[in-house]
């Protein structure tokens, strides 16, 4: 078995074609063909099941992945470590940003003028990345779940607002408890997302299951279904400032009473055996950033955290 072999093997996991792997390898299809064969009879199973034009892992695939992406990045990471002294800021930091998409830019811009030594490489994240997390460095989330191997530090928080359509008889109100939505139909996000898991929490905690109209991936779609009437949905507010404003004129929306109205953004990255220094000044650099950003909102909107709830001092005597 050569360690060839196996990069091969994990380009084909990543983009789920022969045809697709082969371009970014640079070797012809038949050739990365032949070597994934020999690869799965040397392992003697298959590791790939062919779904109409894809290549998809099953089990095995799924498990033999799992561990030999790891040590592929174990190798190269040693290499690196080699090639730039960890004391170095010289080098590359490559991060995922699943959760708050356009609070980011700002600490892209700002981090890139501090040091401009260290590029970094951003990608969105998306289904089939979820499987590469353990090959960046950092990764930018909100979602609940907990991963192996992999260390975490809270960011900020975020507030989560209801949103309606301009026309729904909750429209006019600055506050709301959660008892009120009773017999609402919501729009959720994906199942797995944490708006989708805070709203789902935050009616449960309230003494009621949430009815789902539909389930989007996108946000800009679970706006545009509100928009439409077709149910009322929870969603972060302070890292949507451009849907807001694109809906100002369809949609309305209302803060929460309830505690929990938040979410957490985090900062997750593999666990390592040393941290070099360039991925220390980020880390650093991104908390501070949050910090002050939470700080910086949380006084803009004249609120205070209070009992595990995010209050709006300007409307909670209104509500009460």
């Amino acid at each position: 078995m050569e360690l060839l072999q196996l990069r091969y093997f994990c380009e084909v996991a990543r983009r789920e074609s022969f045809t697709k792997a082969a371009e970014e390898v640079r070797v012809s299809q038949p050739s990365l063909s032949k070597t994934i064969k020999n690869l799965e009879k040397e392992l003697g199973v298959e590791l790939f099941d062919r779904v109409k034009n894809r290549v998809v892992l099953n089990e095995y695939g799924k498990e033999f992945y799992e561990r030999i992406s790891k040590a592929i990045y174990l190798i190269d990471s040693g290499v690196e470590s080699l090639k730039v002294t960890p004391d170095s800021e010289n080098g590359v930091i490559s991060v995922i940003v699943k959760a708050g998409q356009y609070l980011f830019p700002p600490l892209y811009d700002a981090f890139s003028k501090t040091h401009p030594n260290i590029i970094l490489d951003v990608a969105n994240y998306s289904l089939m990345q979820r499987k590469l997390m353990i090959e960046y460095d950092f990764h930018i989330t909100a979602t609940m779940n907990s991963y192996n191997d992999i260390d975490f530090e809270y960011l900020m928080r975020e507030e989560m607002v209801v949103i309606v359509n301009q026309e729904n008889r909750f429209s006019q109100k600055h506050l709301i408890s959660m008892e009120e939505l009773k017999e609402e139909i919501f729009i959720g996000g994906w199942r797995g997302s944490s708006n989708n898991t805070i709203m789902t929490s935050l009616c449960h905690a309230a003494g009621f299951v949430p009815r789902f109209n539909a389930y989007y991936t996108e946000m800009e779609q679970i706006f545009k279904s509100v928009a439409a009437g077709e149910g009322l949905s929870i969603v972060p507010f302070d890292s949507l400032g451009r849907l807001f404003q694109e809906y100002d004129n369809k949609i309305a929306y209302v803060y929460i009473a309830n505690p929990g109205n938040y979410r957490f953004i985090k900062l997750c990255w593999p666990k390592r055996f040393y941290e070099n220094k360039r991925s220390r000044l980020f880390r650093e650099y991104a908390q501070t950033y949050y910090r002050e950003l939470e700080d910086e909102i949380m006084q803009k909107k004249n609120c205070v955290f209070h009992n595990n709830c995010i209050t709006h001092q300007d409307f909670i005597l209104e509500y009460f």
